[in-house]
């Protein structure tokens, strides 16, 4: 349970971290909200399709790639700093117990971008002027450590 107050309406609000289980398996608030804001993201760069000569082919191709690999980068950040715990392999690859660090996701994130750019013949500046405005509503919904 997860206290959240709202100084400015003298509101308190008690909330589950669990949103639903689904098979057994929980959801957790912040996945549904990483969820929305990676489709709301999706939805602006479909609707700025063209804007600094990028195409919503091109995000889409850049996201086949670029979520995996931001995941597994902020993954193993987090392991290079935790290492007297990550003994084992099942340990590794164990995520149901947190363990992601957002700055590795973001230095991931912009080498595959930048390699992404370099390969399709993109502008890298005007990739990233395209896509940060949007990056900040996925960045921010980060469970970290």
């Amino acid at each position: 349970m997860k206290q959240i107050i709202i100084p400015i309406l003298n509101l308190e609000l008690n909330i589950n971290n669990i949103a639903f289980k689904l098979c057994g398996v929980p959801v957790y608030w912040y996945a549904i909200l990483i969820v929305f804001a990676l489709s709301l993201a999706m939805f602006m760069y479909y609707k700025n399709d063209g804007k600094f000569g990028i195409y919503f082919d091109d995000i889409i191709d850049l996201s086949l790639v670029l979520i995996p690999v931001s995941f597994i980068c902020a993954r193993l950040y987090y392991i290079v700093f935790h290492l007297e715990y990550y003994t084992t392999f099942e340990r590794i690859i164990s995520i149901k117990d947190g363990g992601i660090a957002i700055y590795g996701g973001i230095i991931g994130g912009a080498i595959t971008t930048y390699i992404f750019c370099k390969k399709r013949k993109i502008s890298f500046l005007d990739l990233t002027d395209y896509i940060i405005p949007y990056l900040a509503l996925r960045a921010s919904n980060r469970k970290m450590g």
